[in-house]
């Protein structure tokens, strides 16, 4: 059994980066709070908000709930704060787009800054995002590609991640710091804050594919039947619009190898287990492109054949 990590395992497993203190207008004082805050980073973009108003530049700034106290105020410090100061210069009054994990969106407004700190009101709307259409096999990818591939994945909004061995991933990748949790945790919110959604998928990750496949993936492909089950792979001769074509079911899961592909044993394995080798073309890309390729066409195929 791999290990596994969700959004609420994730932060547990987290140590605020710093303390954090809400903010006193009236006094310019601070009263010391314990709120975890090591959070991401905000890409740029400015879009009108829900009444009209235009937000800032910002995709997403994701919260946990227990960032939001009882009226609604968030405080953030640390690489949040930072980034929105010093990097995009948000200003008091500003209007910014956020989200909680896994909960509904809304907007913010910047009621004060302070040295390193920024105040937020927070007002959500709308219902919590139903579960992603797509789950996600990966083999893992070597450690300078996994952030990059990990950001892409959350920001496409898929369910869960599993990270597996195969034969030609090196054994040394399962060492990198990079597969902290902490270190996956801040690549998830990443990703999900460019792709602007508040899915954080849960990740697990497995040394052994065999095992996986027999004692993981097969118990819950048994709950889940009406899935397709796509494996990726350059060399095979059906297009992935000849598996996913009406009538088809609303769900995937995609499974990706490393650079190089499958090798033929481990194709057979998953064959066994229902999944059928697709191709969406004749390049062979690397790993990130080849995932960004492989989910945009699967979403987009999903949600043309449910909307017929």
């Amino acid at each position: 059994m791999g290990r596994i990590w969700g959004p609420n395992e994730q932060q547990r497993s987290r140590q605020p980066d710093r303390v954090c203190a809400p903010l006193d207008t009236r006094s310019h004082r601070t009263k010391l709070t314990t709120r975890g805050t090591s959070g991401p980073t905000c890409a740029v973009r400015r879009a009108p908000g829900p009444d009209g108003v235009t937000l800032g530049p910002v995709n997403l700034i994701l919260l946990q709930p227990e960032e939001l106290d009882r009226d609604g105020v968030a405080v953030l410090c640390g690489r949040r704060a930072a980034h929105l100061t010093d990097v995009l210069g948000a200003r008091e009054g500003e209007h910014l787009r956020v989200g909680t994990v896994r909960g509904p969106t809304g907007e913010a407004t910047v009621t004060a800054i302070r040295r390193d700190v920024v105040e937020l009101s927070v007002r959500l709307a709308g219902d919590a995002p139903a579960e992603p259409a797509l789950d996600l096999i990966l083999a893992l990818p070597r450690p300078k590609v996994l952030s990059r591939t990990l950001q892409t994945a959350a920001a496409w909004g898929v369910r869960t991640i599993d990270l597996v061995n195969t034969w030609r991933v090196q054994k040394s990748y399962f060492n990198s710091a990079r597969l902290a949790p902490d270190a996956l945790h801040r690549d998830l919110v990443l990703g999900c804050e460019q792709g602007a959604v508040t899915w954080v998928p849960d990740v697990s990750v497995h040394r052994l594919l065999m095992p996986y496949l027999q004692q993981v993936l097969a118990p819950r492909l048994e709950h889940e039947p009406a899935i397709h089950r796509l494996i990726a792979h350059p060399r095979t001769g059906r297009f992935v619009e000849a598996v996913v074509s009406p009538p088809a079911q609303r769900r995937a899961v995609v499974a990706l190898g490393p650079e190089g592909g499958f090798v033929s044993r481990e194709i057979e394995s998953f064959e066994a287990l229902g999944f059928v080798p697709v191709t969406i073309g004749s390049a062979v890309l690397r790993v990130e492109a080849a995932l960004s390729a492989v989910l945009a066409q699967v979403t987009l195929l999903l949600r043309s054949t449910g909307s017929r």
